[in-house]
């Protein structure tokens, strides 16, 4: 009895499962519709299942083309759900730190020698990006940029205006209050007063 309770526990998670949370849903539910039958009912999470599985060996083998098809898989459904959070005006904060990420990926593989000395590099690549992709709470996308990238950018803002701000003190001219032609402080009331006290004597002598 405890097996088949699990076995049906696990049909009604399977069927009750959204395969739309999974990134390229589109691409495997139309999979899942041309699939012909055979002999056991396929559902959505298996082809998904089938599909990622057949990736995840081709790229962790580093078969021909492996680092072709990552790279398309990391940046068709991230190009078209920028377009889609542009168009409907929605939060872009996922996806810009998704594409900040990427390039970071594409720094390090202009080192070719680097990424042949990592085992699994490209499978390795593209789980990360898979859970950049994720759209529910807690995708990598969010995670990676508030703990490792949102605080080395708050350090490099922060660099820079203390630069900004020295440069406008160097090339700021100082204020030079004693400088040729004009007096010093105090003197030019004392010659006022003198000059009106002058012409008041003239004018009595007169």
């Amino acid at each position: 009895m405890k097996p088949e309770k699990s076995s049906n526990a696990l049909a009604e998670t399977m069927g009750n499962f959204d395969s739309r949370q999974i990134p390229y849903s589109n691409l495997t539910d139309m999979m899942h519709r041309h699939m012909p039958y055979v002999g056991y009912p396929l559902t959505k999470v298996h082809v998904a299942g089938a599909f990622w599985t057949f990736v995840g060996i081709w790229t962790a083998m580093g078969l021909i083309g492996a680092d072709f098809v990552t790279n398309i898989l990391a940046i068709v459904y991230p190009a078209w759900m920028s377009y889609k959070c542009e168009k409907s005006g929605s939060s872009p904060t996922q996806w810009l730190a998704y594409w900040i990420i990427y390039s970071l990926f594409f720094v390090v593989e202009c080192s070719q020698g680097v990424t042949a000395r990592i085992p699994c590099y490209f499978a390795i690549k593209l789980t990360i990006m898979l859970w950049c992709m994720y759209p529910g709470a807690g995708n990598g996308s969010t995670v990676i940029y508030t703990v490792a990238l949102k605080p080395g950018l708050q350090m490099l803002d922060h660099f820079m205006q203390q630069e900004g701000g020295d440069k406008k003190n160097k090339h700021s001219p100082p204020h030079d209050h004693h400088g040729k032609g004009s007096p010093p402080s105090g003197k030019e009331p004392a010659l006022k007063k003198s000059s009106s006290r002058d012409s008041l004597k003239n004018g009595k002598h007169k």
